[in-house]
């Protein structure tokens, strides 16, 4: 079990590292909100009584900042910088082990967004992660050169929750598979049509008679351990056109919004089925970091 306490040292410490090893406390505290690690921030938290201008959800990170100072992870000192120690860092690597093997059931304070840090992307102490879009890149282009005409997609698709597969480490990543014959039944399911908007245009593919189109895991196949269930299915995947699929990825946060809104409520019900539990609109937000 993953207390209350060492979920907060975990992201205070992961948030410091992160921008090069700590700063002052504002701006530490402002990276844990801008990039909506915590379950609380300056938009849902009440102000705290202490400081009239300030949030709970910051004191209490305060709080646990003198326990980290006290035990050696963080420099102590009154310039106002929160600094990480190389005890802290060894610290974090150990946190980060016990925050990946939380089993499903637990309950979070971190959010999904961070959750996708650390398996995605982990943080990267000693050296350089892959980036899950790295693989994504590659996924794409396998399939991109496979037959299509020998697809074929069944009437119905359960929606029961099945088991996740086996993963596998890379460095310091964890590596989920990803079934191409699934993601080829995905893109036939939409007839080969951009599910953002089906009158994008494309080409087509070189191998078969049909518009080249891209598949995109709406939850990302990283947050496999986060709900426990297999996300390789063919109803977490889209099928997209390079445009949107790009966009989704590397466009304006408005924007992304409203290509994920419209994908999601497409298909919620079928969504939730597998993952075996209810999710929100704001949930997916979180997880793209667009909230």
């Amino acid at each position: 079990m993953m207390t209350q306490s060492e979920q907060m040292k975990l992201v205070l410490l992961y948030a410091m590292n992160e921008i090069g090893g700590g700063g002052k406390r504002h701006l530490v505290l402002q990276h844990i909100n801008d990039n909506s690690y915590w379950h609380k921030n300056d938009t849902n938290d009440v102000l705290g009584t202490t400081r009239p201008s300030e949030s709970k959800w910051r004191n209490n990170f305060s709080y646990e900042r003198q326990h980290l100072v006290a035990d050696g992870y963080m420099k102590a000192g009154g310039d106002g910088n929160w600094i990480i120690t190389e005890r802290g860092k060894e610290y974090l690597s150990k946190l980060i082990e016990q925050a990946q093997n939380i089993p499903p059931e637990e309950n979070r304070l971190f959010t999904l967004a961070f959750y996708q840090k650390l398996f995605s992307a982990p943080l990267s102490i000693d050296g350089i992660a892959l980036d899950e879009k790295d693989e994504e890149a590659q996924y794409i282009a396998r399939i991109a050169v496979e037959d299509m005409d020998s697809v074929s997609v069944p009437d119905a698709f359960s929606n029961e929750p099945e088991r996740k597969r086996t993963s596998r480490i890379s460095g310091s990543r964890i590596i989920y598979p990803r079934d191409s014959a699934v993601a080829k039944r995905a893109l036939s399911r939409a007839n080969h049509l951009c599910e953002a908007n089906p009158s994008h245009v494309s080409f087509l593919r070189r191998n078969g008679h049909v518009l080249y189109m891209e598949p995109h895991h709406l939850i990302p196949i990283s947050f496999t351990d986060y709900f426990g269930v297999n996300l390789d299915r063919e109803q977490n995947i889209f099928s997209l056109c390079s445009n949107c699929h790009n966009q989704i990825h590397y466009g304006k946060k408005e924007d992304v919004r409203k290509l994920i809104a419209k994908l999601f409520f497409s298909r919620a019900q079928e969504i939730c089925s597998i993952l075996g539990r209810e999710i929100s609109i704001e949930d997916i937000y979180r997880i793209y970091g667009v909230l």
